[in-house]
């Protein structure tokens, strides 16, 4: 490389240096919900498992709540009643990085029937039936692979079959 063309480099890379910002902006809230909506590998019940009637506050209207900018919303039937939550982004990104690898089905995640002291009424917990077209169970060898999956995505709180209550589902939460 001649000087000319050293100075001209060094000229170009400081000018890309000066026009790239340093760090990327993370994603909203309601972007990262727009890419859940868009990937077609991550499934969004639009109907509670227990059959309630609720479509307000069914994992998809969740999903389409966040994407529109507003608060997800709790199942009538609930421990603590009709409540607005706004889900978390560390739990948006988990079912983003989870759904790159694998497709599921995302049957609860604001709305449903949990326990009082749940993650899921502060949203950031969602659970699981369906891993890449196979039923939740002891004998699906995916379940420990998707509880891996939200492990690395950094959730606290990870129940499956064998644990109590979480036979048909895998439990992913993140701190509040």
């Amino acid at each position: 490389m001649t000087r000319k063309s050293t100075a001209l480099f060094a000229a170009l890379v400081a000018s890309l240096a000066i026009a790239t910002p340093a760090a990327a902006a993370a994603p909203s809230r309601a972007e990262l919900a727009r890419k859940i909506l868009d990937d077609g590998g991550i499934t969004l019940l639009n109907s509670h498992v227990g059959g309630q009637n609720d479509p307000e506050s069914t994992a998809r209207q969740n999903i389409r709540d966040t994407a529109a900018g507003k608060a997800a919303r709790t199942s009538p039937w609930s421990d603590v009643g009709v409540t607005e939550v706004q889900l978390s982004a560390d739990l948006l990104k988990g079912m983003v990085a989870i759904g790159a690898d694998y497709d599921y089905r995302v049957t609860t995640i604001a709305g449903g029937d949990h326990s009082s002291t749940s993650y899921h009424y502060a949203g950031t917990a969602f659970d699981v039936d369906q891993i890449d077209g196979r039923a939740v169970s002891a004998s699906n060898p995916k379940v420990a692979k998707i509880k891996s999956a939200c492990e690395s995505a950094g959730a606290v709180e990870i129940l499956g079959p064998g644990d109590a209550g979480h036979d048909s589902h895998v439990h992913c939460a993140w701190r509040s």
